[in-house]
């Protein structure tokens, strides 16, 4: 059975312990069906050691694989864009955007399978960048510009 070490708060103000936990069914089940908002979560900063499903989700984001599959999407989108062909099953990207900003894009896509690993929160940047459906890549009412958006988390990727 897997384990994971989670920060938990400890009796001083600002100190936290580290302690070993099991990992249960409960939280695998809770890192699958809740990894928008785990990505979420992550995205904004918040430790993966903070809960266990935190801790798996962060496990899932830092594969290769997984990293490959978003830079392909990354790289699907900047074709639909530059390409003008608007998928028919999924939500329209927002064309014109993209094809400013492929070049950010193609890069975001580059770095996100290079060989040297990547941060877990530009990954989980990555990766609600792509999901949220009204976010900057898919609605320009999203309260945030798509170029901010791409270099915030190309500049999250790299570990500090």
């Amino acid at each position: 059975m897997t384990s994971v070490l989670l920060l938990t708060p400890a009796c001083a103000r600002h100190a936290d312990v580290v302690e070993p936990r099991r990992v249960r069914l409960r939280d695998r089940i809770e890192a699958r069906v809740r990894t928008h908002h785990l990505d979420r979560r992550l995205a904004d900063g918040v430790p993966p050691e903070r809960s266990a499903a935190l801790s798996l989700r962060a496990r899932r984001l830092a594969e290769p694989a997984f990293a490959a599959f978003l830079a392909r999407r990354v790289h699907e989108i900047v074709c639909e864009a530059v390409l003008r062909r608007v998928p028919r099953v999924q939500i329209a990207v927002r064309l014109g955007a993209v094809a400013e900003l492929s070049a950010e894009l193609d890069e975001l896509a580059r770095r996100l399978v290079a060989p040297r690993p990547a941060a877990v929160r530009g990954l989980a940047q990555v990766s609600v960048l792509l999901g949220e459906g009204s976010g900057p890549l898919y609605s320009s009412l999203a309260g945030e510009d798509l170029g901010a958006a791409v270099r915030r988390a190309r500049a999250a990727l790299e570990i500090v």
